[in-house]
């Protein structure tokens, strides 16, 4: 092993499958730096290692797990490639900012990467973020659509519950828009120490970030808003968990949810009590505001 080098995995295939994928690897522990080119169509997905070994397993683990979900989504692994290969690690360093840009994702919040100036105009709030291998940039139709439905909803003074905190894009932006408290956590120590260390970078303090896998959630702590952007088949697991944290007049904002799979989700948690009162639909994913009925 070099200190000089960085060992990735490439996973490239095209803009639709490589939404799908983006969402899934989450779920086996794996946080890539993806970029979409939405002019040809083409998704690109890196995932670093310190260790060519690791790097080795990792790409069987994940051909085992695209394998898996052709059972479930419409991957197809005659579309996808996945090659293992070394960098520099100055080279890493540079050209992967290439590939983020300023985006403004919802009507006040815009998302910087912290090298590129930005004045902002009237109203407009900045996430100022480094995304590195770490940082999620808001691209993503599940988080963009959670972001939007933030901006809408949020008033000083609101809480909120991130649930499935990943790299802590979402709870950044409800502090920036003066949400709190704010209590986020994930099932993937990981996760947690990212958005530990995300938030701390932009000097936000939340009230608490913790390991917690969702099928054990548990708290007597009720909030304005609870954010769940993981994956059908969790989210119809635990609807019962979730709708726990909500307060009787909150909202709850669902995502992660393919569009075949957003009816039966609406069906779940309507028979929970809740109400679909706004949906949007970026990409191949559907996301869900709620109520209580």
């Amino acid at each position: 092993m070099s200190d000089d080098l960085l060992y990735t995995i490439t996973i490239t295939t095209n803009a639709k499958m490589g939404s799908v994928i983006d969402e899934l690897l989450p779920c086996i522990d794996l946080f890539p730096t993806s970029y979409f080119d939405r002019d040809d169509s083409t998704a690109c997905l890196s995932l670093y290692f310190e260790s060519s070994q690791i790097a080795q397993g990792v790409k069987v683990r994940v051909m085992k797990s695209l394998k898996e979900w052709t059972d479930y989504t419409d991957i197809k692994l005659d579309a996808i490639e996945v090659i293992a290969h070394e960098i520099k690690k100055e080279d890493w360093s540079e050209t992967w900012k290439v590939f983020f840009k300023i985006d403004k994702v919802s009507e006040r919040l815009v998302i910087k990467p912290s090298w590129k100036e930005y004045e902002p105009l009237e109203g407009e709030v900045v996430l100022e973020i480094d995304p590195g291998m770490s940082f999620g940039t808001g691209s993503h139709g599940t988080t963009k659509a959670c972001l939007q439905f933030i901006d809408e909803i949020a008033e000083p003074g609101l809480s909120l519950i991130d649930m499935g905190c990943g790299s802590g894009i979402l709870s950044l932006a409800a502090a920036k828009l003066a949400l709190n408290p704010i209590v986020a956590f994930d099932y993937d120590d990981d996760a947690v120490r990212i958005t530990a260390g995300n938030l701390q970078i932009a000097g936000i303090e939340l009230e608490g970030i913790f390991q917690q896998d969702l099928s054990e959630y548990s708290s007597e702590q009720v909030f304005d808003i609870v954010i769940a952007n993981i994956l059908a088949p969790v989210l119809l697991m635990n609807a019962g968990r979730i709708i726990s944290a909500m307060k009787p007049k909150g909202f709850l904002i669902l995502s992660g949810i393919l569009h075949e799979q957003f009816e039966e989700i609406v069906e779940q948690f309507g028979i929970e009590g809740l109400k679909l009162v706004s949906l949007k639909k970026i990409d191949e994913w559907s996301t869900g505001l709620f109520e209580h009925k």
